[in-house]
């Protein structure tokens, strides 16, 4: 590249330096972004309503069994959810990047699904009226 000729990256990083509300509008949108990205920890994701009825033929041991099963997988769920959430809290320059939800993908509505299932058994359980054996 010659001396007197200029790259087009500079022009347009002269420009933006003229710009100083463009320059903070284009940091605000980037922060508004990364934000609203960020995935929920585990804790604060709200459970999707299921109704208990669906497990209304198991008996009590079907329905303790079924409790275990969908337990482990609230648990691992919800730690994978928990991990996607720190990684989204990674600050890059400041501003909260998702980086864990872009390359992991967010898993709030497996671990949602997961606990109104748990609700709905617990429930189920409870109006079987099935005793403390099989708590």
């Amino acid at each position: 590249m010659s001396p007197t000729r200029r790259s087009p990256y500079s022009a347009a990083c002269l420009a933006l330096a003229r710009k100083p509300r463009a320059r903070f509008a284009g940091l605000a949108l980037a922060a508004a972004l990364g934000l609203s990205a960020c995935a929920k920890p585990t804790r604060d994701v709200e459970p999707l309503p299921v109704d208990p009825a669906l497990f209304a033929g198991a008996d009590c041991a079907q329905l303790v069994a079924r409790r275990a099963r969908i337990s482990q997988a609230l648990i691992f769920a919800g730690s994978a959810q928990d991990q996607i959430a720190a990684d989204d809290r990674v600050r890059t320059l400041g501003v909260p990047t998702p980086m864990g939800t872009l390359f992991d993908g967010d898993r709030e509505a497996e671990v949602a699904r997961l606990k109104g299932e748990l609700h709905a058994v617990n429930a189920q359980m409870e109006m079987q009226l099935c005793g403390p054996d099989f708590r």
